[in-house]
């Protein structure tokens, strides 16, 4: 079976259990219902998209629904940074790590930049995190390596996650001297996914989530929240 084009995401439900990345990915006989938390944040990403693509083309009179409102000052410093601005970036790879379409035949990697300013040498990814703080290094990793690879004049590559509820940030700075040594820190992660699809098994993993937080019902593992 030849492995799906990865994404952060899908080598993280990968990572968590594989079974479950088979049914909802693979198989697609199940799929997750979004949450209230999920879909505030689809809501927020979009409003965003649109409201810094309508000020980098200078359109007139943009603006952001009521409760978004309190984002303004937030969303008008970041279009005020230096340098070329992309908005919702859809950035691809094939295995030879050269940039590619979205839906290319030989996509190997996918993901997708919510900012990115390109000053110079200097790349700025701004990541906007709508849940609770939770760092994840691999994710930071990731955005360096897909600007490097379509950027080539950046250097210097500086990611950020912004977590507007709590107002903080947590950010890395990615040297392109590094990219060998990121991409090796995948490979032991990328190996595991490789050889499920080599394989064709696809095994549980047992966790927290197994107790009615995934929609794999058929999975022998799964049990029924509690009351």
């Amino acid at each position: 079976m030849r492995p799906l084009a990865w994404s952060h995401s899908a080598l993280n439900d990968f990572m968590t259990c594989p079974k479950a990345y088979f049914h909802k990915r693979i198989a697609k006989d199940v799929q997750d219902v979004p949450g209230e938390a999920a879909t505030w944040g689809d809501r927020v990403h979009k409003a965003f998209e649109a409201y810094l693509k309508g000020v980098s083309s200078a359109e007139v009179g943009i603006r952001l629904d009521p409760e978004l409102e309190i984002y303004k000052g937030y969303l008008d410093a970041i279009a005020a940074r230096p340098g070329v601005m992309y908005v919702e970036q859809q950035l691809a790879i094939n295995k030879q790590m050269e940039p590619c379409g979205w839906f290319d035949k030989d996509v190997w990697m996918r993901g997708i930049i919510d900012v990115l300013h390109v000053d110079g040498d200097t790349g700025t990814v701004l990541d906007h995190k709508t849940g609770k703080p939770k760092n994840d290094p691999r994710q930071l990793k990731l955005f360096a390596l897909l600007v490097f690879i379509h950027h080539p004049e950046v250097q210097v590559c500086n990611s950020e996650f912004q977590w507007l509820k709590f107002g903080t940030t947590d950010s890395a700075q990615y040297l392109r001297s590094q990219e060998a040594e990121l991409w090796q820190e995948m490979l032991p992660d990328l190996l595991r996914y490789r050889t499920a699809f080599k394989l064709e098994v696809f095994n549980p993993r047992p966790s927290g989530l197994c107790n009615g937080w995934c929609p794999v019902k058929q999975c022998q593992h799964w049990k029924p929240k509690r009351s």
